[in-house]
């Protein structure tokens, strides 16, 4: 099985499909404003493409159980129905279905897994989830962050609105 398939050059940007073992499937893949060496942006793709497929089993379960928090949250706070119980965080993963690895531009030489996901108790902004090193910087509704920035706080405000990070 490849790691990554179907890859095409669309004006200034990669696109592809990636493996996603956690979900046992291929997702589309996509850059953003890439300028220059494509052999280089392909070697990045591969990088984020490599470390998507080794999130350790402690990453993966933050991200589980951010994602059951936000999900309570989203369901307590904007639709007034009862929190969903799960018996193992990763139960909460048949309830999202992954739609794109969004590989930014490469600002050091660090992978990103940057995904954009559907979510069944969010279907207008579906959620995100960024991860860069060992740690979880943000799960939410999908705001299109910038995966390079610190998210040094879980509550964050854009357009003078405020919304939730339930990283962990």
């Amino acid at each position: 099985m490849k790691l990554i398939k179907n890859i095409a050059y669309r004006s200034i940007n990669l696109e592809g499909e990636v493996f996603f073992p956690l979900f046992e499937r291929y997702i589309r893949f996509s850059t953003h404003n890439y300028e220059g060496n494509a052999d280089l942006d392909l070697t990045y793709v591969n990088q984020c493409a490599a470390y998507l497929n080794s999130l350790s089993d402690d990453l993966i379960n933050r991200l589980c159980q951010g994602s059951i928090m936000y999900c309570n949250y989203y369901l307590d706070e904007y639709l007034g129905e009862d929190q969903k119980e799960f018996i193992n965080c990763r139960d909460v993963l048949s309830l999202i279905t992954p739609l794109n690895l969004s590989i930014p531009k490469m600002k050091r030489n660090e992978p990103i897994v940057h995904l954009e996901l559907d979510c069944e108790w969010e279907p207008e902004h579906g959620m995100e989830w960024i991860v860069r090193g060992d740690r979880v910087l943000y799960i939410g509704s999908f705001e299109s962050e910038d995966p390079w920035d610190e998210f040094p706080e879980r509550e964050r405000y854009i357009n003078g609105g405020k919304f939730e990070n339930f990283a962990c």
